[in-house]
């Protein structure tokens, strides 16, 4: 694929080194996926609204699957060919992965653009056809849904579906999530100890010891899933109520993942609502921040998300990018997401090994069918009638 300057893709330059010397022992991880879609009726491509599964493809019998208790790199097969990834995730949170892998393979070669989800299926909407992505990778899982109920996805293979639990990947087949998150309540630890925090979403807004000492992010897709799964839930009116207690709280508004924790780690407040793994690459680059992360208890503040790909039906590389995907949920591929991103891994033979933040089956997160998030736009429609978007 050559290059487009009008398109502002960029060709993966540099390399980072991030695969340990030795794999992580064996554990149950899990999580949660789902579809939020907003789109057009459409083709339904290779699968349809009746898609009957993934593709069970021939390999070759030199090379391995990829299973559940983790499958190396070295066991996969080579990565040939050209491959454009339009993605949702900002550069510093998968790029690494992807030159990681491309530097693996003399003869392949990955091209990128990163921006919004929403721009992204926006842009292929208006390509058609003549899109250049193979594969779209997301921060969130409606982002993929909308996608999908565009008629754009095609199927996975059945080895990538058969080792990601059904909750974690689209019913269909055509999309399936790669790491997870689990939305959290950063705190700093110079004013509060865990004991002295609610374990229900809904009581922040109500506790006058949190006036104007919280923040978080309204700009992003988890953000989003969380406000429509609580509406969902809880109904408009509650989830109306909510969002309005929380701005009359005085809680501040931050762009971007990073800051509201560097926020909490500095007390500029001292209550933060994030997914998890911003707590945690903030307290990698600053162990002794006076932050920890906390919990709800089996309610949407604990909501379960995961980000994923989903291989585009105009994609003139569609093996190639199932077998990218397979490399992304491979050992090496799912300890990268936990060691350097702090996620979650979605097959349980990678461990999430990291002190500061618990594991998945020590959070009490909701059994929330997030496949139930198949139109976010409510969710906008809310937030701009409250002044948020």
């Amino acid at each position: 694929m050559g290059s487009d300057p009008h398109r502002n893709r960029q060709r993966t330059t540099g390399r980072r080194r991030f695969i340990a010397g030795s794999t992580l022992a064996l554990t149950g991880g899990a999580a949660l996926a789902g579809c939020l879609g907003d789109g057009d009726d459409g083709d339904a491509g290779d699968h349809g609204a009746d898609g009957d599964g993934g593709v069970d493809d021939d390999i070759g019998d030199e090379y391995e699957h990829v299973t559940s208790e983790g499958t190396s790199w070295d066991d996969l097969p080579p990565l040939e060919g050209e491959l454009e990834i339009y993605s949702g995730r900002t550069e510093d949170q998968i790029l690494p992965v992807i030159e990681e892998i491309e530097d693996r393979y003399d003869d392949f070669e990955v091209s990128t653009r990163f921006e919004s989800n929403e721009a992204l299926i926006s842009l292929i909407d208006e390509e058609g056809q003549n899109s250049p992505a193979d594969l779209l990778y997301t921060q969130d899982s409606g982002s993929l849904g909308a996608l999908k109920e565009r008629g754009r996805t095609v199927e996975l293979t059945e080895d990538v579906l058969e080792i990601v639990p059904e909750n974690w990947r689209d019913p269909d087949g055509t999309w399936v999530g790669v790491s997870g998150r689990v939305m959290s309540v950063l705190y700093n630890t110079d004013n509060y100890d865990a004991d002295d925090l609610p374990v229900d979403i809904f009581e922040y807004p109500q506790d006058e010891r949190f006036e104007d000492d919280m923040a978080w992010r309204v700009d992003s897709g988890s953000f989003l899933s969380f406000i429509r799964a609580m509406m969902i839930e809880h109904g408009e009116d509650t989830t109306r109520e909510f969002i309005e207690d929380m701005e009359a709280s005085g809680i501040t508004n931050h762009e971007g993942g990073s800051t509201t924790p560097e926020a909490v780690a500095a007390g500029e407040v001292s209550i933060g609502f994030t997914n998890h793994y911003y707590g945690g690459r903030t307290l990698d680059d600053q162990p002794e921040a006076p932050m920890a992360v906390h919990f709800t208890e089996n309610d949407l503040g604990s909501l379960f998300n995961v980000s994923g790909v989903a291989v585009l039906d105009s994609s003139d590389e569609r093996d190639l990018a199932r077998n990218f995907t397979r490399h992304l949920l491979s050992t090496e591929g799912q300890e990268f997401f936990v060691e350097t991103n702090r996620e979650y891994a979605v097959i349980p033979g990678v461990e999430y090994g990291f002190d500061a933040v618990p594991p998945i089956d020590e959070i009490e997160y909701p059994e929330f069918d997030l496949n139930q998030l198949s139109d976010v736009e409510p969710a906008v429609d809310l937030l701009r009638e409250v002044g948020y978007r």
